[in-house]
């Protein structure tokens, strides 16, 4: 019966993107000074859980978004602003960037900085309906700050100093500490194909709270009742424990590649990723003393998509995440396997994801998940 439902839903997001009629390109909008152009991405679909228990199957909104975006100064002053319309009106992205330096851009504001490699996507250019573990569980997300990006002929760099990780999405800060961008990326000159590959790193502090509330249970009491029971009363107590520092370390450290090759009958897509992290976190060791404990995490994904024919895409992608490295069976993989169907280029286009999710140990569960989304951009 799900697997009919399904079908039917499937077939009706399939009729209603085939219909829809490719959007026009919006003329510029006349303004008070300079030009502002307008543009959107809408999102929406349906998760299929293939365990029938536990998880609710449902038609899905994943974004209502609109974009504006113009020139100030020619050449030298544009702005970029991203609103989400999903569950409210609010602020995704507001970008200042000025280029008055040769070849640098300064981008003043709150967006997304250019760490993973697919944290700075559009979200109408994603391959796939999910990001990849390594953004899934790393990414800070928007972050209030700035970066410069530099653009030689064969190699790019960006630098940022933002608010802070620790608090993803943010406007605002919670801590003294800043965190610090740095990346490189590498443009070999190859005729056959668009090759970049390099790495990254965030550094980070995340702030800790002003104290840890710990619990002592004393004078344990052992009373009998009338049932042959023995009733226990504790008097518990509660102390809070001040932490000497303020921050705690929150690095991430990654390299990546990517490969477009288009050939005469087909293209093909590779991207790849490994980010390894060291995390700091207040436990309580010996004569209740707080003391800082450094955990260590990775994850890594491997991508191909080929695409034969301009219409049809079909891709494949192992994601493993592994949350603390000194711990056995404590991992997680995904495969995803997915077809994409192009109407319009991503300005109309339909994707379809299977996503196979396997834990490690003892920790097994019934949790694969099939997708479907139907992708307007204008």
């Amino acid at each position: 019966m799900k697997r009919a439902v399904f079908a039917a839903v499937v077939g009706g997001l399939l009729v209603l993107m085939t219909a829809s009629v490719a959007f026009a390109e919006l003329a510029d909008i006349q303004v008070g000074k300079g030009t502002l152009k307008a543009g959107g991405i809408l999102q929406a679909g349906y998760a299929y859980n293939l365990e029938d228990e536990g998880n609710i199957d449902a038609f899905t909104l994943n974004r209502a978004r609109v974009l504006l975006w113009g020139t100030i100064v020619p050449d030298k002053v544009k702005y970029f602003v991203q609103l989400e319309h999903k569950g409210g009106v609010g602020v995704l992205d507001y970008k200042a960037l000025f280029s008055y330096i040769p070849k640098t851009t300064i981008c003043v504001g709150r967006f997304l900085p250019n760490f993973t490699v697919y944290m700075p996507y559009s979200t109408a250019k994603l391959e796939m309906i999910n990001y990849p573990l390594t953004t899934q569980k790393y990414a800070p997300w928007r972050q209030v700050g700035v970066q410069t990006t530099t653009a030689t002929e064969y190699v790019d760099f960006d630098l940022g100093i933002f608010n802070g990780a620790d608090q993803p999405n943010n406007t605002g800060d919670n801590n003294d500490a800043k965190d610090f961008l740095l990346r490189a990326t590498f443009k070999p000159p190859l005729e056959q194909a668009k090759v970049n590959f390099g790495g990254y790193a965030w550094i980070g502090k995340a702030a800790v709270p002003p104290f840890l509330e710990t619990t002592t249970v004393t004078d344990t009491i052992a009373i009998e009742n009338t049932n042959d029971d023995t009733l226990f009363i504790h008097h518990v107590t509660t102390q809070a424990i001040a932490f000497p520092d303020e921050t705690l370390k929150n690095d991430r450290f990654g390299g990546f590649a990517l490969v477009d090759y288009e050939g005469e009958q087909v293209k093909v897509r590779f991207r790849g990723e490994f980010l390894a992290a060291k995390t700091e976190a207040p436990v309580l060791g010996t004569g209740n003393v707080l003391e800082k404990a450094e955990i260590k995490s990775q994850a890594f994904f491997a991508h191909l998509g080929i695409q034969p024919d301009p219409r049809f895409e079909f891709l494949v992608r192992y994601d493993k995440y592994d949350p603390n490295t000194d711990v056995d069976d404590d991992g997680i993989g995904w495969i995803t396997g997915g077809v994409n169907y192009y109407v319009e280029g991503i300005n109309s286009m339909f994707y379809l994801n299977y996503i196979h999710k396997t834990e490690e140990g003892d920790n097994e569960i019934d949790n694969d998940l099939i997708l479907a989304q139907v992708q307007i951009t204008f």
